[in-house]
């Protein structure tokens, strides 16, 4: 038999069983019952090796519930924005009790694929969920909650992405002129005019103060947002988002005229001289679309328009994706590359210039296609 500390094992003669036992650091015994011998030896020595180099889990009845509650006020909230933290909190109400009351320690993979494959989310949906349970069951084993993760191999469908949107010039001059003949619609002229000049987020230009104007440009450096129906101002997620516009002369004027007086608050103010909350601004933005007669798309799609437009005219990439604040020029290009003209009608054209085909002929084409080895007099 094996030494206490070491564990023991003896065999069972009414269950016919070796039953294994090993005390864990805070005196708690683990029981275990094999069919042979070597079986329930290995077993002790794995688990007394476990305890020896402190990587053992000890047994916990939290629930995947818990910790996921436990997982977003502790760790999730001190390191995102408040929004983003929401959007968290959403994403976790779509786990119901089926899942949320399963031990953590008992959960598999098999189980969390059955919820997600079973649930009536929509795909974007379950991709979030996915993504916020990766990273909870990592901080899990971090933690020293579970050994295995639960969420190891479970797969989801990623929704597709959405065909970019944009809107002609022809339907850009019919919202402006809508928004000009009506009283009511007037003054959300400056508003629609600087996005579709800018390419800015709707948040960005909101959250615009008389020190942001800078000779003809504006500066791009904080954001406003709406939590909980309440105007927040927040910094640019990455540094690409600090930036500077130049904009049209006539816009520049009207910024500097709506600005004159002011002192720090927002430039653009909603019929009672508060901050614009984006929630009233889709309303709006819904009426304009209406009364001009134009199929909805959103507000974000006069950005799309800008980037394309900017595109068509052979703006570099590399230009448009500072402009629109990219920290990576790769996504503007997988956004908006179908709107550089002549792309794929150019690239035979290319090929023939780069690689000069034209002057290749058939045996030198083969030549290179098809080397000839050297001849040797010995068999590999």
């Amino acid at each position: 038999m094996a030494k206490y500390r070491e564990g023991s094992i003896y065999y069972e003669t009414n269950r016919g069983k070796w039953h294994a036992s090993v005390a864990d650091p805070q005196g708690h015994r683990t029981h275990k019952r094999f069919d042979t011998e070597a079986e329930a030896n290995a077993w002790r020595l794995s688990m007394a090796a476990k305890y020896i180099k402190g990587n053992y889990v000890a047994k916990s009845d939290m629930t995947l519930g818990t910790w996921i509650l436990q997982y977003l006020s502790v760790f999730a909230k001190s390191k995102v924005r408040e929004k983003t933290f929401l959007n968290y909190a959403n994403t976790a109400a779509h786990i119901n009790e089926t899942l949320a009351d399963v031990e953590l320690q008992k959960l598999s993979p098999i189980a969390v694929q059955s919820y997600i494959n079973n649930s009536d989310m929509t795909d974007g949906m379950k991709d979030r969920l996915v993504k916020l349970l990766c990273r909870a069951s990592k901080k899990a084993i971090a933690t020293g909650l579970i050994e295995k993760d639960f969420m190891a191999g479970v797969e989801v469908l990623k929704p597709e992405p959405k065909e970019v949107e944009i809107f002609s010039p022809e339907e850009l001059n019919i919202i402006m002129e809508t928004i000009d003949s009506d009283a009511r619609l007037r003054r959300h002229h400056l508003l629609i005019s600087v996005a579709i000049a800018s390419g800015c987020r709707i948040g960005e230009i909101l959250a615009l103060t008389p020190q942001d104007l800078v000779g003809d440009a504006i500066k791009i450096n904080k954001s406003l947002v709406e939590v909980n129906g309440v105007a927040k101002l927040q910094p640019p997620k990455t540094k690409a988002g600090y930036r500077r516009i130049p904009l049209p002369k006539s816009i520049m004027a009207e910024l500097y005229q709506a600005a004159y007086a002011l002192k720090d608050e927002e430039i653009i103010r909603n019929a009672k001289g508060n901050p614009c909350l984006t929630t009233n601004i889709d309303k709006t933005w819904k009426r304009i679309l209406k009364k001009a007669g134009i199929p909805y798309r959103k507000f974000h799609c006069l950005r799309h328009t800008h980037a394309s437009m900017l595109l068509a005219a052979g703006v570099p990439i590399l230009e448009v994706a500072k402009r629109l604040g990219h920290s990576r020029p790769s996504h503007t290009l997988n956004l908006y590359g179908h709107a550089i003209p002549g792309y794929d009608s150019q690239m035979p054209s290319l090929v023939e210039k780069v690689f000069n085909v034209e002057s290749c002929n058939r045996k030198d084409i083969l030549a290179v296609s098809c080397p000839v080895l050297p001849s040797t007099t010995e068999r590999s």
